[in-house]
């Protein structure tokens, strides 16, 4: 007997239309499409603008010129002879190198 009342019920909806379902795939689509592109923005400014960044902070120049750098030179060792040799240290440095080289 239940058989025959979801049948009857199904006849009786079968001439009826259905109430049309509301469409979620349009608001979906919009945020998937805004989530791929944020993805794709973090991406790139991961892969191409973070480097760059980081070089400009950790290479740039000061921001202003000292102005006293002879003074800054002198506290460090004057003129820093100790990387212009003489001839003489020179030759002797040369002899250590071709004594090492053997």
């Amino acid at each position: 007997m239940a058989d025959r009342v979801r049948v009857a019920h199904a006849r009786k909806r079968r001439g009826a239309k259905r109430p049309a379902k509301r469409k979620r795939t349009r608001g979906l689509r919009v945020f998937g499409l805004s989530l791929l592109a944020a993805l794709i923005l973090g991406f790139l400014a991961k892969r191409v603008m973070v480097p760059s960044v980081v070089h400009y902070l950790a290479y740039r120049p000061p921001d202003q010129p000292q102005a006293n750098a002879p003074a800054a030179s002198e506290a460090t060792g004057g003129d820093n002879d100790s990387e212009n040799l003489t001839p003489d240290d020179r030759r002797q440095l040369d002899e250590i190198i071709k004594r090492k080289a053997k």
